[in-house]
């Protein structure tokens, strides 16, 4: 993994820092400020050990964990069974 990308929340009704679309779910993220869930997709390297077809989460799993990071504590995400690592991707160069 050459560099990690972690996403810290939500933002609705807002642009993209990386391509300056309108976006109606922003996803924010603590290197690239908020960026949208499929330019989001594109920039993360695929791990076919954690996701199947072509080893991408897709948008709309990109955009659930945004929602889910805003929302709720972090004790809340370990009784849903998330850990820290769910919000951590590799980019791409």
């Amino acid at each position: 993994m050459s560099k990690a990308i972690t996403i810290v929340g939500y933002e609705p009704e807002t642009y993209c820092d990386h391509c300056g679309r309108a976006l109606q779910h922003g996803v924010r993220t603590d290197t690239l400020g908020t960026v949208g869930a499929d330019c989001l997709n594109k920039m993360i390297v695929a791990d076919r050990k954690k996701f199947s077809r072509d080893g991408k989460p897709g948008a709309s799993y990109v955009r659930t964990l945004a929602k889910l990071r805003e929302r709720d504590s972090d004790e809340q995400l370990r009784r849903m069974g998330y850990g820290p690592w769910h919000f951590v991707f590799g980019l791409s160069a």
